[in-house]
């Protein structure tokens, strides 16, 4: 089946019980262009001084897939029935329960910040941030050029979140001003 690009969006999948990180290998194989969000941590070796990095997911039960929602439901079918799922997979909206559809702009942005593994990235939920106290910038230089957010102050430092509507922010770390160039308008 040939589906029109006006029919592909981004959907986050919740997955419960880490689950989400099985989930990525069958998206994969039925070359689904996907997300998961990771981070670097250091944990200390059981009976040792020494530290290792592992790799942990940013939000544990959450993978984000881009698809028509036609061809990615068998999928998500027979993901349900191998890992033994039960609850539906697509994220909704906690109001009105519709599947959350996530615009291919905010999922370019979060996936810059996000998607750096280089850089320390900070989760906050929707409620932690007042995104109408912040200006609406795009970043200029350094690993987050090119991505736009609202510029404001968390924790004590400069920073430019990104949002998914309904769900959540991320925050990269610090953003020296000389990199950041305001917009037109402000939220």
């Amino acid at each position: 089946m040939k589906y029109n690009n006006t029919d592909i969006f981004w959907y986050a999948l919740f997955a419960a019980n880490g689950k989400a990180v099985k989930v990525k290998p069958y998206l994969e194989a039925a070359s689904i262009e996907h997300f998961f969000p990771v981070y670097y941590k250091d944990k200390r070796i059981r009976g040792s001084e020494r530290c290792e990095r592992v790799i942990l997911p940013l939000l544990g039960n959450l993978i984000f897939a881009k698809s028509a929602k036609n061809a990615l439901d068998p999928i998500l079918k027979e993901i349900k029935l191998r890992l033994s799922i039960s609850s539906d997979m697509y994220y909704r909206d906690y109001g009105d329960k519709r599947i959350i559809v996530i615009a291919e702009d905010q999922m370019r942005n979060f996936i810059a910040v996000a998607g750096n593994q280089s850089e320390e990235v900070l989760y906050l939920s929707n409620e932690e941030v007042n995104l109408k106290k912040g200006m609406r910038v795009r970043i200029t230089g350094g690993v987050f050029a090119g991505v736009e957010g609202i510029f404001m102050r968390i924790k004590g430092n400069k920073r430019v979140v990104v949002s998914i509507s309904d769900m959540f922010s991320v925050a990269t770390t610090y953003i020296p001003a000389c990199y950041v160039q305001t917009m037109e308008y402000e939220i």
